[in-house]
């Protein structure tokens, strides 16, 4: 079984925090420096990244927002995770909103798998600016997720297209402290500006490193400022990964 194989889930607050986009600049991460990966879309009702990285890399549908039927859902993401293992591939997944309830619920179970078939778990959380997305970050590192990851291999992301990073609740909350000092880590995902940008590129398909240099697709002023975007954002993501 190939060694340091990671397993990243791209974990957060409800819709509208930027979980997919985080999921999206893992895997350009991946491609960028040629490792195998697999995409794992945790909603197979709204596959968006699914059909965005369609050809670029290799995806499994698990849908993982099935509250009260958690075990469906692990005993297919533990299929696929011991394929991928035994093919060397390391995996992100893109968990949806309403994920929260599955995953949490069987987190020991999943650090059990991990575990058996190699990987290294690592959880970026992203957060919502208030207090509720605080609450559920808290309720995650206290006996969720978050709770069965090594405390150096999970971290909060601030989506700063939601405001400035000083401006969100866990800014000022006393568990981030505590999860500072044991080690959690953070990063602020910039937000890609101006907006008419923005929508040109979530509405593109392929991975973000191959429309950066897609002259068909953006201008020469919009290229230039989506790659200055684009290397911000991977320094942000590998900081953490």
């Amino acid at each position: 079984m190939t060694e340091n194989l990671k397993l990243i889930i791209s974990h957060g607050d409800k819709g509208g925090t930027g979980k997919s986009m985080a999921a999206a600049l893992m895997l350009d991460h991946f491609l960028a420096t040629g490792a195998p990966v697999l995409l794992i879309e945790g909603d197979a009702g709204i596959p968006d990244l699914a059909l965005r990285f369609r050809g670029s890399v290799p995806v499994e549908l698990v849908n993982l927002n099935r509250a009260g039927d958690a075990e469906t859902s692990f005993n297919k993401l533990g299929n696929v995770l011991e394929v991928a293992a035994g093919a060397g591939q390391c995996v992100v997944v893109n968990l949806p909103a309403g994920a929260g309830d599955t995953i949490d619920e069987l987190a020991p179970v999943l650090a059990e798998i991990v575990q058996a078939v190699g990987y290294t778990l690592i959880v970026p959380f992203s957060i919502g600016p208030h207090r509720t997305s605080t609450d559920t970050l808290i309720k995650s590192l206290d006996h969720g997720l978050l709770s069965v990851v090594d405390p150096a291999r999970r971290s909060v992301l601030f989506p700063l297209f939601l405001g400035a990073a000083g401006q969100f609740d866990w800014s000022k909350a006393h568990a981030r402290t505590d999860f500072v000092n044991t080690g959690g880590r953070e990063a602020a995902i910039p937000a890609l500006r101006p907006d008419n940008l923005r929508d040109k590129i979530l509405a593109a398909p392929g991975a973000f490193s191959v429309l950066g240099e897609d002259k068909t697709a953006l201008t020469i002023t919009e290229r230039a400022l989506f790659r200055r975007w684009l290397a911000l954002a991977h320094a942000a993501i590998d900081s953490v990964i």
